[in-house]
C-alpha cells in the first residue's frame, strides 16, 4: 500500500482512484448497455429489412412451385443491403441462398427463427451457423399473400457487429479515459488549494520552532483551516509574551546575580549545580561554565556544604540541625545567615531546589 507524506497528494490520489473506479465501472455497464441497445436496433433494422424482401416477392409462384428457385433475386437482395439472404419455404425448404449452394443446404423448418416465424409471427436468434461455419445473427419473418407462403431471413455475420460494438467501446473508454485525465487534474488542483494553508500554516510552526517566534500566517478562509489559524496565531500571540517576560525576569536576576558581592549557587533536586554566580566561582575556585550540571559535591569540596545539602545530623554546631532540617520548607532550603565567612567577609549563600 502506498503511503503518501503529503495531505495534498493523500486527497487526491484517493479522488483519483474513486474517479477511476467509477469510470471502469460505467465503461463496462455502458459497453454491455450499447452492445445490448446496437444488437436490439440491428435485429429491427433486419426485421424491416426482412419485411421489405418478403412484400417484394410475396406474389412470386416460385413458392408453390415444386422446383421453385428463388436464388437470383436472393443475391439481388443480398448485394443491395450487404447481408446474407435466405428464402424458406413453409416446410422448411429453401428456394433461395444468396452465400451458398441451396443444394447441399439442409432442411430449415427446424431452425430458432424460422419455428419463431411460423408460432408467433417473427423470429430472430444468435448462433453457429453449419452452413458457413461462423456465429451470425439470423431474423426472420414471414412471406404473406392472403396466408403464409414462406419465410424470408436476413443474417450478418456476428463478428461484424463485434466490429461495430468493439468501435462504440473503444470511443466510450477514450471519452472515458479523457474525462478521467480531467477530472484527475481538478482532484490535484483542488487538493492543491484545499491544503495550501495547511502548508504554510506548517511553515510558520517550523519558522517557530526555529526561534521565529514573531511568524504569524494570516487567516484567508473563514472554514476550518481559517479558524485553527486563528487560535494559533493567539497561541502564538501568547508564547512570545510568556516568553519575553521570562527572558526579561532572566536577564534581571542574571544582572542581579552577577552582580552580588555574596556567592550564590541553586541546585536541582539531584544536587546538580543548575545556577552560580560569579562571586560564587570565584569563592569555590571553579569556572562557572565547567561547574553548571555537575554534582555540588565536585563543586564545593567542602564536607560542611555537602552536609547541609545532606541535612546530616554530623554537621558542626553552627549548621542546622536534623529537626531544623525538617522545619524547613519541602520544597527548597538554604543556607542560614550564620554560614561561614571567608576571612575577606564574603559568604556563600546555597540554595536547593527538591
Amino acid at each position: 500500500m502506498f503511503h503518501f507524506s503529503s495531505i495534498r497528494w493523500r486527497i487526491a490520489v484517493s479522488y483519483v482512484a474513486l474517479i477511476l473506479l467509477a469510470m471502469a465501472g460505467l465503461v463496462v455497464y455502458l459497453s454491455d448497455l450499447v452492445r445490448d441497445t446496437h444488437l436490439a436496433d440491428l435485429q429491427a433494422k433486419l426485421a424491416a429489412e426482412a419485411r421489405l424482401i418478403g412484400d417484394a416477392l410475396a406474389s412470386s409462384p416460385a413458392w408453390d412451385e415444386p422446383g421453385g428457385d428463388l436464388d437470383p433475386l436472393a443475391q439481388d437482395y443480398a448485394d443491395l443491403l450487404d447481408a446474407r439472404v435466405t428464402l424458406i419455404r413453409t416446410d422448411g425448404t429453401v428456394l433461395g441462398e444468396s452465400h451458398e449452394d441451396r443444394t447441399q443446404m439442409d432442411n430449415h423448418l427446424f431452425r430458432p427463427e424460422v419455428q419463431q416465424v411460423l408460432t408467433q409471427g417473427q423470429g430472430s436468434s444468435i448462433r453457429f451457423s453449419r452452413t458457413v461455419g461462423y456465429e451470425m445473427m439470423y431474423v426472420a419473418v414471414p412471406v404473406v399473400e392472403g396466408h403464409v407462403r414462406g419465410i424470408a431471413r436476413v443474417a450478418l455475420p456476428l463478428r461484424q457487429i463485434e466490429v461495430s460494438v468493439a468501435r462504440l467501446r473503444w470511443a466510450m473508454l477514450s471519452a472515458a479515459l479523457l474525462t478521467a485525465l480531467g477530472a484527475a487534474f481538478l482532484a490535484v488542483l483542488i487538493a492543491g488549494r484545499t491544503t495550501r494553508p495547511v502548508r504554510q500554516l506548517t511553515q510558520v510552526v517550523q519558522r517557530m520552532t526555529e526561534g521565529d517566534l514573531s511568524a504569524r500566517l494570516w487567516p484567508i478562509t473563514h472554514d476550518e483551516v481559517g479558524v485553527l489559524t486563528r487560535a494559533f496565531n493567539q497561541m502564538s500571540g501568547r508564547l512570545q509574551g510568556t516568553i519575553t517576560t521570562l527572558v526579561e525576569e532572566r536577564s534581571r536576576l542574571t544582572a542581579v546575580l552577577d552582580n552580588m558581592a555574596d556567592g550564590v549557587v541553586i541546585t536541582d533536586g539531584e544536587g546538580r549545580v543548575r545556577l552560580i554566580n560569579p562571586a560564587a566561582a570565584r569563592l569555590l575556585g571553579t569556572d562557572e561554565e565547567a561547574a553548571l550540571g555537575r554534582p555540588f559535591a565536585q563543586v564545593a569540596r567542602d564536607h560542611r556544604l555537602i552536609a547541609l545539602l545532606t541535612c546530616r545530623p554530623t554537621c558542626p554546631p553552627f549548621w542546622p540541625t536534623r529537626s531544623e532540617c525538617s522545619r524547613w520548607s519541602p520544597t527548597w532550603f538554604t543556607t542560614p545567615s550564620n554560614s561561614p565567612r571567608r576571612e575577606d567577609g564574603y559568604r556563600l549563600q546555597v540554595t536547593g531546589f527538591k
